[in-house]
């Protein structure tokens, strides 16, 4: 069998392996922390577009420290459902099981969403390496805020996008001025994917200050001409407008909401519910070195699969591989890590951020593993050698 048709049937493999862990999990998981307020967001939206109250979908100021794209998504996915009004407190209760909850048929229907995004992910990775898209698909923190009503899966599937655009631009216009003009396509591209991925939650911006940093280590060093320095700087002007375009909560007054609602994080993690955790600054290795024994998964049924510890064995493994071959999925994961450890806001979800470069940093520590054992076993094979 040819190996493209090998390749192709283990990445359809893979997405069918995420596809079927976010469905199992969906309807299982209890409600979480966040999921009745993004719920009622939904709500909310799903009223003013049935009524034709359009303008609503700039002027609503609910949740306002976060963007309004993906919460604008969760309501039009309601839309196939009976209308509700409201959401009361006891009809979601925090951590209850979903089957008890009165809305849980509409968190649910909203829960599919976000395992669509999450699976469209995981596919995206696998095309590049299959590998990492088996690490994407089964690590628990991706298959848990992948399958709920949170604002993780979009922004992971879109700055994914992003990365990937942006490694492709690179890739080709790296040899000379050239090729500049006919690959801008491709930072196009990558512009509209950072732009929805900061209007679905800032956060996952990070991906632009890692290929920032990447692209800026490659011009001192030569690897790129300095003539591609103004495409940079465009890409970075048309991802801001591009994440004005796609956030209309920043419509009516952009600059004092914007501020407005980064000011929230600022303050947020100096606030009493983040200090009453008292996470240690290295908090975000414990989520990706063992999330189901540092957190209650809620239930540990709703996971068929929890092999956390070793993936992060194999990522730390893969480091010195990942540098070397992928130099920039490297620098986003320094980067983005560098930024996990300093803010004190530490949540589990926001290690989300980082996932596909850990993903692609676990991949590489399998294939390290792979080819030192295979050199141990034709060495054993070998024998010793025999002098004369």
């Amino acid at each position: 069998m040819p190996k493209r048709i090998l390749y192709l049937i283990a990445v359809l493999l893979v997405t069918l392996l995420a596809l079927g862990l976010r469905l199992y999990a969906a309807p299982r998981l209890n409600v979480d922390y966040d999921e009745p307020v993004y719920l009622r967001d939904a709500i909310e939206y799903a009223g003013d577009i049935r009524s034709g109250d359009l303008k609503m979908l700039a002027w609503s100021e609910t949740t306002y420290e976060h963007p309004a794209l993906y919460k604008i998504m969760y309501g039009v996915m309601l839309l196939a459902y009976r209308p509700i009004d409201r959401l009361p407190d006891k009809d979601l209760p925090r951590l209850a099981p979903i089957a008890t909850a009165a809305a849980g048929p509409w968190n649910v229907a909203d829960r599919y969403l976000s395992v669509a995004w999450g699976t469209l992910a995981v596919l995206v990775l696998a095309l590049v390496n299959p590998l990492a898209g088996l690490v994407l698909g089964i690590d628990t923190l991706s298959v848990k805020y992948t399958s709920e009503v949170y604002l993780e899966a979009l922004p992971l599937f879109s700055s994914l996008l992003c990365a990937l655009a942006y490694v492709g631009w690179f890739d080709r216009v790296r040899g000379g001025p050239g090729p500049l003009k006919q690959q801008a396509v491709w930072l196009v591209l990558s512009a509209v994917c950072l732009g929805m991925t900061a209007a679905s939650k800032y956060v996952y911006s990070i991906v632009g200050l890692a290929i920032l940093v990447h692209f800026a280590i490659a011009v001192i060093r030569g690897q790129v001409p300095r003539a591609a320095i103004p495409y940079l700087a465009g890409w970075v002007v048309a991802a801001l407008i591009l994440f004005f375009v796609f956030d209309p909560y920043l419509w009516p007054h952009p600059i004092a909401r914007l501020n407005r609602s980064i000011l929230f994080h600022e303050v947020f993690q100096d606030s009493r519910l983040v200090l009453q955790y008292h996470y240690p600054w290295w908090q975000p290795l414990r989520w990706f070195s063992a999330f189901s024994a540092n957190y209650d998964l809620g239930p540990a049924s709703a996971f068929l699969i929890d092999v956390d510890t070793l993936l992060f064995a194999s990522a730390v493994i893969g480091l010195p591989r990942l540098l070397q071959k992928q130099p920039f999925f490297f620098c986003w994961l320094a980067v983005g890590l560098l930024f996990l450890l300093a803010w004190n806001t530490k949540w589990p979800q926001y290690s989300l951020i980082i996932l596909a470069p850990f993903s692609m940093a676990a991949a590489q520590g399998a294939l390290t593993v792979w080819d030192l054992s295979r050199r141990l076993f034709v060495a054993g094979a070998q024998g010793p050698a025999t002098g004369a």
